[in-house]
C-alpha cells in the first residue's frame, strides 16, 4: 500500500500537481500513523495476554490454598471449642472438688494444655508480595480481601503469642510445681519397658493417690484456676472473634477468584 502512495507522489510531482501531490502526502503520513498505532495495539494486546495468563495462574493458586485454609479453619474452631469444653470441665471438677476420677481430669488437662496453632497456606501470597506482582491482579476487590486476610492473620498470630504466654505463667508452670515426675512413674519399680506404657496394678494405684493429691493442690491454686478460665474465654474469642472472620473473608474470596475465572470462559 505504501509503495502505491509512493508511486502516485512521484507522478503528481512530476505533474507539477501540487495541491494533489499535498492531499497525497498527508494521507501516506496519515497511513503510516495508523500502522504504527495498529502495531502499538497487537504490542498492548498480546502484552496483556501474557500478563492476564500469569494472573490467571495466582488466582487458581491462590484458590487452592484459600480451599484448604478453609477446611483448616474449621477443624481448629472445632480444636480449640473443645479446648474451651475441658478448661470449662476442669472449673466445675474444682468447684465441686471432685478428684475421683483423676486420670480423666489428666486427660481434660491435657486436651487444654496441647498447644494448637493454625498456619494460612499462603506461599502464593508471599510470592506476589516478594516480587511485586501483586499489582497483576486486575481486581481491587481480590487484593484488597487478600491484604486485609493477612493483616487478620497477623492480629491472630500476636493475640496467640499472648495466650501462649499466659498458658505458661498460669498452667504449664503451675502444673509443674505440683508434680514430681520422677515421683509419678517411680524408675525403682519399673521393671520392665512395657511398665511404662503398662504399669502394673500396684504402679497404678500409687500414681493414682499421687495424681488425686496433685489435683487437690491444684484445684485450690488460684494461680491455675484463672489460666483454666483464661484458657477457656482466650480459645472461644480466637473462634468467635478471629477464625469466624478469617472464614468469612476466605469464603468471599474464593467466591470472587470463581467468578474472575469463569470471566475468561
Amino acid at each position: 500500500m505504501i509503495k502505491i502512495f509512493r508511486n502516485i507522489r512521484k507522478k503528481l510531482a512530476a505533474e507539477n500537481k501540487v495541491a494533489s501531490y499535498l492531499r497525497y502526502a498527508v494521507g501516506e503520513v496519515v497511513l503510516v500513523v495508523v500502522g504504527i498505532l495498529i502495531a502499538l495495539q497487537i504490542n498492548t494486546w498480546n502484552e496483556n495476554r501474557k500478563e492476564r495468563a500469569i494472573e490467571i495462574k495466582y488466582l487458581k493458586n491462590l484458590q487452592h490454598e484459600l480451599k484448604q485454609d478453609s477446611i483448616d479453619i474449621v477443624r481448629y474452631k472445632a480444636i480449640r471449642l473443645g479446648i474451651l469444653n475441658a478448661a470449662q470441665e476442669l472449673l466445675n471438677n474444682a468447684k465441686l472438688h471432685q478428684i475421683d476420677d483423676v486420670y480423666k481430669l489428666d486427660s481434660l488437662y491435657i486436651s487444654v494444655a496441647i498447644w494448637y496453632e493454625f498456619v494460612p497456606n499462603n506461599n502464593t501470597f508471599e510470592e506476589l508480595i516478594s516480587s511485586g506482582n501483586l499489582q497483576l491482579l486486575k481486581n481491587d476487590s481480590i487484593k484488597n480481601l487478600l491484604l486485609d486476610l493477612n493483616q487478620k492473620n497477623e492480629q491472630l498470630v500476636s493475640d496467640r503469642e499472648h495466650m501462649r504466654r499466659e498458658y505458661k505463667n498460669y498452667l504449664y508452670d503451675e502444673r509443674v510445681k505440683q508434680i514430681n515426675f520422677l515421683d509419678v512413674n517411680d524408675p525403682s519399680k519399673v521393671k520392665t519397658v512395657l511398665d511404662w506404657f503398662y504399669p502394673r496394678a500396684e504402679i497404678v494405684a500409687e500414681n493414682k493417690i499421687k495424681l488425686q493429691r496433685n489435683f487437690k493442690r491444684l484445684f485450690n491454686n488460684t494461680t491455675f484456676l484463672n489460666g483454666l478460665a483464661l484458657a477457656a474465654g482466650n480459645n472461644l474469642w480466637i473462634v468467635e472473634e478471629e477464625y469466624n472472620r478469617m472464614l468469612n473473608d476466605i469464603n468471599k474470596l474464593v467466591e470472587l477468584i470463581e467468578l474472575d475465572l469463569k470471566s475468561d470462559e
